[in-house]
């Protein structure tokens, strides 16, 4: 009988290493695809700098500044190609998996977390994150291990396992403030649940990892908050406002089908894990709650990516919960949700973040020898950085005064088209009337289709614009 456990550990281990290896596959799937907007912000402003000016002179919200620092690394090593600036990302998105394992098994038994973390190697969206090169892929692996680490401290016997557990943990919370400030909701939950239990030890460490936090972004706080001030709409839309839930609209529908049961699931949760749920769902709580008090910043509803792994925590639970009474159930649930993921795939590799090579190459096989071509705003910045002939425009008054100097047909390109419409609604009005629609090329961003339309030197053209 005592080869039982042994035999179940060791089919277990060797799951989890399948399941590892199909997670780095389909994160592997693609890298190479072209940068989207935020990922060539990231590689101009941060990424190119030098090290030391990375970790000290924070210039842009895009500075996530452990991505930051590993990509500048790999570029300096290997070149800046998407791939190898995307490689942090993908190996912490990897990482993020085993992570999401080492977690659920401190709470589940091996063969319903197993399930849960397949599927969450399926996870499109976290196959979609750790395909950006940003820091938040870093931020899900160390949330979810400082989770996990934190578990394991509790139930430690014996003062040398709890101090290297409380010490890993202080680690995890550290590098993962380093990675993105999102963290610091985690540190708030973890903080309130051990003041609430009267867990000063667990309390001591934290207060480590922060100060660990703190040294690590002491060359880079003035800047840091300077930037908060001086641009605070830089960092999103108003939890409020119209604008961020429309940008909620792809999931709507899903947020409306699966709310009942994650409530149903957190109120087992709380009744059987008291302690494990607050530990694992206040950082979420803190995460929504201080956004929507605090009016001077802006979000996006990436920044609750945290809630992911909750999603798939909480299925686990619902798995173990369901398997107790239908194991056939369980098992057509993790069969459904697995083929669903799957089905999502094959149109995200097909596509990439952000077209912009698609379009300039479609521009360049078909514009003459005089034509100009424009970017308008975002688009103009992101399309310089494969091609710096592309004029970028700004505002309308000096699309007029470039305009006024050609007598040549001028490719127009934008992206974001409601973003622009409402920072910028001369300028898009003038190009939706005075501009011939070419081509679009869809991407995987919502709302990042590269579009392209074209303006020709005519009079009614030119009566269009000097009326606007």
């Amino acid at each position: 009988m005592s080869l039982l456990p042994r035999f179940l550990a060791f089919s277990e281990r060797r799951l989890l290493l399948a399941i590892l290896l199909a997670a780095a596959t389909l994160r592997i799937i693609g890298a190479n695809s072209e940068f989207w907007f935020d990922e060539i912000v990231t590689v101009q402003y941060s990424v190119r700098l030098p090290a030391l000016e990375i970790v000290s002179d924070y210039t842009s919200t895009n500075n996530h500044v452990l991505n930051s620092l590993l990509a500048h690394a790999a570029a300096v090593t290997w070149g800046e190609r998407p791939w190898v600036i995307r490689l942090p990302a993908v190996a912490f998105g990897i990482a993020a998996v085993w992570a999401f394992y080492f977690l659920a098994r401190a709470i589940w038994p091996g063969g319903v977390v197993l399930a849960g973390t397949f599927l969450f190697a399926l996870s499109y969206p976290h196959i979609f994150y750790t395909q950006s090169a940003r820091g938040y892929s870093a931020f899900m692996f160390f949330a979810l291990l400082a989770n996990g680490l934190l578990f394991r401290f509790f139930g430690a016997e014996g003062g040398g396992r709890k101090r290297f557990y409380g010490a890993c943990y202080a680690l995890a919370l550290g590098l993962g403030m380093y990675a993105l400030l999102l963290m610091a909701f985690v540190v708030l939950g973890h903080g309130c649940v051990a003041v609430i239990t009267r867990c000063w030890h667990a309390l001591a460490w934290l207060a480590a990892g922060l100060l660990m936090a703190l040294l690590l972004y002491a060359p880079l706080a003035l800047g840091l908050v300077n930037d908060l001030v001086s641009h605070p709409a830089w960092t999103g839309y108003s939890l409020w406002s119209r604008t961020f839930w429309e940008e909620l609209r792809p999931i709507w529908m899903l947020l409306l089908i699966g709310v009942p049961p994650a409530v149903a699931l957190l109120l087992r949760m709380v009744s059987t894990k008291p302690r494990v749920t607050a530990l694992l769902v206040l950082p979420l709580v803190f995460n929504v709650a201080l956004p929507a008090a605090v009016q001077t910043q802006g979000i996006h509803p990436r920044f609750f990516i945290y809630a992911l792994s909750l999603v798939y925590l909480f299925l686990i639970e619902g798995l173990d919960w369901i398997g107790q009474h239908l194991i056939s159930a369980s098992r057509i649930i993790v069969l459904g949700l697995s083929l669903t993921s799957l089905a999502a795939l094959p149109r995200y590799y097909s596509l990439p973040k952000q077209g912009f090579q698609q379009a300039l190459a479609y521009i360049n096989a078909r514009r003459g020898a005089e034509d100009g071509v424009v970017g308008l705003a975002l688009a103009g910045k992101a399309l310089r950085y494969y091609d710096g002939n592309v004029l970028l425009v700004e505002d309308l008054a000096q699309l007029q005064q470039y305009l006024g100097r050609t007598r040549h047909r001028t490719w127009v390109l934008f992206t974001f088209e409601k973003a622009l419409r409402q920072s910028k609604p001369d300028l898009y009005a003038w190009v939706k009337s005075a501009t011939i629609p070419q081509a679009i090329f869809p991407g995987t961003i919502g709302d990042g289709a590269v579009r392209i339309r074209l303006w020709v030197p005519d009079k009614s053209v030119n009566f269009e614009l000097q009326s606007n």
